[in-house]
């Protein structure tokens, strides 16, 4: 019980000093959410230009974007390769908690554009195979608001991100702590196939659970150096969130979901794992 008692304690005061960073990375991501509240539209009115628009798209930090993505492709509007390409481009909670867990902004920039390249290649790659002969709806004009995150009022919404992240981290790190105690980091290490070729594709499973605690898990697993950047890269790519809630919450949309996470899911690995074997 003391130990228990000594890793929450390290936990708490662990997170207690990235809140001001964490207040700080949420006030910038509202003031970017505000300015691009139109994206989903223009992404629907630009879908000649499909993944690389999608790509780009999903690599805003906007809350909710893949759901909204996800509405858009089950009304008809959007392609399922740009909607690939949004999924494995999105990074749901990764940057604000790696850069609360002192990572560089290196491997952030690094993350950011091998999931951006992989997302845009990926989906021109579907767009020609699998999915060629999808249409999309262009005769009608869609708006989507991004109301997945509940924004509103700036500091509710900003206090609101950094409380549930904050929480996030805390479990994810007790656990992580709790874990590291009982099992010891090398047997981790060997759980989470260490060193072993197949990480990516474990984390990229792992990514496919809809919960912003997934990215968080990934983010701090990396920052702690349990697992690679390219496993990392493939649990990001596939967490794509609440976008798969609604994908398949969606009547119009959900005959068509699986291949669509089928194909996001199979992207991932495959990019995480040749990325394992470029950059560890």
């Amino acid at each position: 019980m003391t130990a228990v008692l000594s890793t929450a304690q390290d936990a708490f005061f662990d997170v207690l000093k990235t809140v001001p960073l964490l207040l700080l990375v949420y006030a910038l991501l509202y003031y970017i959410e505000n300015r691009l509240t139109d994206t989903p539209a223009l992404l629907s009115r630009t879908a000649q230009f499909g993944p690389a628009v999608g790509a780009l798209a999903g690599s805003i930090p906007q809350c909710g974007f893949s759901a909204a993505a996800s509405a858009l492709f089950s009304a008809g509007y959007l392609a399922p390769a740009t909607l690939v390409a949004v999924f494995l481009a999105t990074s749901d909670e990764a940057v604000p908690v790696m850069l609360a867990g002192g990572a560089s902004a290196k491997n952030i920039l690094a993350l950011l554009i091998v999931k951006f390249v992989l997302a845009a290649l990926g989906g021109y790659l579907l767009r020609c195979t699998v999915f060629r002969r999808r249409e999309v709806r262009l005769d009608e004009p869609l708006e989507i608001e991004l109301n997945a995150c509940g924004c509103g009022e700036p500091l509710p919404n900003i206090l609101g991100h950094t409380l549930k992240t904050s929480l996030f981290l805390f479990a994810v790190l007790l656990a992580l702590d709790l874990v590291l105690f009982a099992v010891g980091e090398d047997r981790l290490a060997s759980v989470l196939l260490g060193g072993s070729i197949f990480q990516p594709l474990l984390c990229a499973v792992l990514g496919l659970v809809p919960s912003c605690a997934m990215s968080v898990l990934l983010s701090e697993l990396y920052v702690s150096g349990t697992i690679s950047f390219g496993a990392l890269v493939a649990g990001l790519s596939t967490g794509a969130g609440f976008g798969y809630i609604v994908l398949l919450g969606e009547k119009q949309g959900r005959r068509r979901a699986v291949p669509v996470i089928l194909a996001t899911f199979v992207l991932a690995a495959v990019g995480g794992t040749v990325t394992q074997l470029l950059f560890g």
